[in-house]
């Protein structure tokens, strides 16, 4: 038995690591990926067992039975709160299926552990389960660490600035995770998930939060739906069909629907094509939203055309390399309008 310290938020917390029992300790169904996955199971029906059953069907529980088997044992300690395994479920579950697979072997019977006493508070432990697995491991799926970051300022109360400061995250970058929360859960998930699903199915639909995500981050989108409400369902539903081939798809949203053709192929096509029809139309009409040149070009045209002329004028009498460098773009720019057949 070893006696160590962390530090949680100006608080010395002492702990033991110890071995310990796999049978002897339960699942923390209060864990983010624990409790998603039970989520839309009728809560009396929820138990250890189910809660193992549901772990086991896990990828990142497979992903871990290969390494520890590989590397026989464990490396890091799981975290223990009143006799149950608030940091490190997958492991536990882990160990007991090695266990089942190899009752006589006594490396599988006990599980390293690092035992925090009972006066730890919720708060404290939302705080070391949040270094963990937003500013340390990245094992949480983004759906779950949203859910977490959720649930801090629901439940404790936080304050979003207590957030950013503690987890390291910018404003608009959490803004945009809360509502993309918000919106998926309330809008897509309740609608496209339940407890039949499989976990494989439940981990397709938790990749589609980074479509919801990439939605709430681009400005024009938000402004259309704090003018149009029910913009939001009509996304949902495009999300729900299909219509994104991924996240990235989701970005130019905006500019399809702002171009007339562009946002016809895109409502009107199958889910199949949709957006591919639409970007392509884009493309066609326009290529200063989709095409790196002319994106740049378009970019160039209004940074001349924002230039105070008179102040300019003055700073390139005044640096007479600076006028160079005009020059020689404008001779340039010549040369290449004469070689692709533009008249200057």
């Amino acid at each position: 038995m070893t006696a160590k310290t962390i530090t949680v938020q100006g608080r010395d917390i002492k702990y033991e690591i110890q071995d310990v029992d796999i049978h002897s300790v339960e699942y923390y169904k209060e864990n983010p990926r624990i409790n998603y996955i039970i989520s839309k199971i009728p809560p009396e029906e929820v138990t250890q067992e189910l809660i193992e059953k549901k772990l086991l069907g896990l990828d990142s529980t497979k992903e871990r039975l290969k390494d520890l088997e590989e590397n026989k044992g464990m490396i890091d300690e799981v975290y223990i709160l009143r006799n149950q395994v608030v940091e490190g479920n997958t492991r536990l579950c882990a160990y007991r299926r090695l266990n089942q697979k190899n009752p006589d072997d006594d490396r599988w019977k006990k599980i390293k552990a690092r035992i925090l006493p009972d006066d730890v508070t919720e708060e404290e432990l939302f705080y070391i389960l949040g270094i963990f697995h937003i500013k340390g491991k990245k094992e949480w799926d983004a759906y779950i660490k949203a859910a977490y970051i959720h649930r801090m300022i629901k439940v404790l109360n936080k304050s979003p600035e207590d957030i950013k400061r503690q987890l390291g995250i910018q404003t608009k970058t959490l803004e945009a995770m809360l509502k993309a929360y918000e919106v998926m859960t309330e809008k897509y998930l309740i609608n496209s998930n339940n407890a039949n699903d499989t976990i494989s199915e439940k981990k397709d639909e938790l990749k589609k939060f980074s479509y919801f995500d990439a939605f709430f981050h681009q400005k024009k989108l938000v402004e259309r739906a704090e003018l149009s409400p029910g913009f939001i369902d009509e996304f949902v539903s495009w999300v729900r069909e299909e219509r994104f081939e991924n996240a990235i798809a989701v970005r130019k949203l905006a500019d399809i629907l702002e171009h007339k053709k562009a946002c016809k192929k895109f409502r009107e096509s199958g889910p199949e094509t949709a957006f591919s029809e639409a970007e392509y139309a884009l493309k066609e009409h326009k290529p200063d939203k989709t095409d790196p040149f002319f994106i740049k070009m378009r970019e160039f045209k209004d940074m001349i055309n924002n230039v105070e002329i008179n102040k300019f004028k003055e700073e390139l009498e005044e640096n007479k390399t600076k006028k160079g460098i005009i020059a020689i773009c404008y001779k340039d720019f010549k040369k290449f309008c004469k070689e692709v057949g533009l008249d200057v």
